[in-house]
């Protein structure tokens, strides 16, 4: 499962991160993203997973990869 949080207050962000710390034997992962476009990079990728999903599940056709390159 992924968890994603926005915290306005710094003081409570580092008291967040500091209690996720402790579970990191556990598995849990934490990524910290400071600026707008490192989320909008992480949007967009969990974005074209999704797409790649559908694909794979018949719902949703390929598009053409000068497509693709175009957005790019």
């Amino acid at each position: 499962m992924q968890l994603a949080i926005d915290i306005k207050n710094e003081s409570i962000a580092d008291k967040v991160l500091w209690m996720l710390e402790h579970f990191k034997s556990d598995g849990v992962e934490v990524l910290k993203l400071d600026s707008q476009n490192e989320k909008e990079v992480l949007g967009n990728f969990r974005e074209g997973l999704q797409e790649i999903k559908a694909i794979n599940n018949g719902d949703l056709q390929s598009r053409p990869v000068k497509e693709l390159l175009d957005e790019l």
